[in-house]
């Protein structure tokens, strides 16, 4: 408080300082006695210097204690305590101070999702990783030590092992890369009704070896020029992970239906399959990694929606799902059209 004691206080003084020597140079050219005119202006100076001081004094206290305790509150999270927020006076005032104490706790709130998130993902990477290092030990293992007749099985289980541990670790990177926003490149403008058939055609040629299909409906909407400005391999990403999701939970011999419609210079996207849906209280957690829901569908590592949500909103755009009537689940994707 005293640094800004003295700078509120020079500022307050040096004027009125400046004032009192041209008042007396005034004074004096007009005629008046020159003790009188001293003594006066010596007597003011010191009246409103005292004056000042004391006021000087309750501003600098007025904005140093409030400032004091978000400090404060900025060292608890350095030191790791970061569920900190700033003192609930503070928002009670009627002032700037108040703005900057919300501000700090909505900074404090995201720092905590942050670092809350960054530690969950870190133990759901070493638990999905344990799981299949565990399998390909035991295997490998098993190759060392047990019959020859068995030694091709273990094999084989070491490559899909090690083409499951591939899967995760690329999803991973791609949610790294998608986060810190490196290799995206410059964006451009492509077509999403383009990028959507292709999207539909491969998804349609892997479901066939499952008994089931993908198709767009509407093909007279998906005609229409959809242009949007992005990066259009992480859009095709984040698009083939819903449709391969869909594949994944849809019923033996259904159907994938993919639509887009245009809304107010805006794409909307639905992928609805006919599976089992989801419960109502976890539609939202579909979309955190590693959140495996329904059948738990063990080729899955719970990284596709999450990449998908994270591609979507790095382009401006909303995902969402909710269960259609008659059972299945719907994932809209609304993106703003370039």
């Amino acid at each position: 408080m005293r640094r800004l004691f003295l700078t509120i206080f020079l500022w307050f003084w040096v004027p009125l300082f400046g004032v009192a020597v041209i008042f007396t140079a005034i004074v004096l050219r007009a005629g008046v006695g020159y003790r009188s005119v001293l003594w006066l202006a010596f007597h003011d100076l010191m009246v409103f210097t005292v004056a000042g001081g004391v006021f000087c004094y309750l501003v600098s206290r007025y904005l140093t204690k409030p400032l004091n305790q978000l400090g404060e509150a900025a060292a608890s999270i350095a030191e790791g305590r970061i569920e900190t927020r700033a003192d609930p006076s503070l928002k009670s005032r009627r002032d700037e101070i108040a703005d900057l104490a919300s501000n700090f706790d909505r900074m404090a709130e995201r720092i905590e999702a942050l670092i809350t998130g960054q530690r969950r993902l870190l133990g759901d990477v070493s638990h999905e990783l344990r799981s299949p290092l565990a399998r390909l030990i035991v295997a490998l293992g098993l190759v060392k030590q047990g019959p020859a007749a068995e030694a091709a099985e273990n094999l084989d289980r070491i490559g899909l092992e090690a083409r499951r541990l591939d899967t995760l670790i690329g999803q991973l990177l791609t949610l790294t890369r998608i986060d810190s926003g490196v290799d995206r490149g410059d964006p451009a403008r492509f077509d999403l009704a383009n990028l959507i058939q292709e999207v539909a055609n491969d998804a349609d040629f892997e479901a066939r070896a499952g008994k089931r299909s993908v198709a767009i409906e509407r093909a007279d909407l998906c005609m229409i020029p959809c242009t949007i400005e992005g990066f259009e391999e992480l859009l095709r990403s984040a698009i083939e992970n819903v449709a391969r999701n869909a594949v994944r939970h849809t019923a033996e011999g259904t159907t994938v239906e993919i639509s887009l419609q245009l809304r107010n210079s805006r794409a909307a996207l639905r992928v609805r399959d006919y599976g089992a849906g989801v419960p109502e209280a976890l539609l939202s957690d579909i979309f955190l990694p590693f959140r495996r829901i329904g059948n738990g569908d063990s080729d899955g590592a719970g990284l596709g929606l999450a990449i998908a949500e994270r591609a979507v909103h790095v382009h401006g755009g909303t995902i969402r799902a909710m269960n259609a009537p008659g059972g299945g689940l719907i994932v809209e994707i609304d993106l703003p059209l370039g």
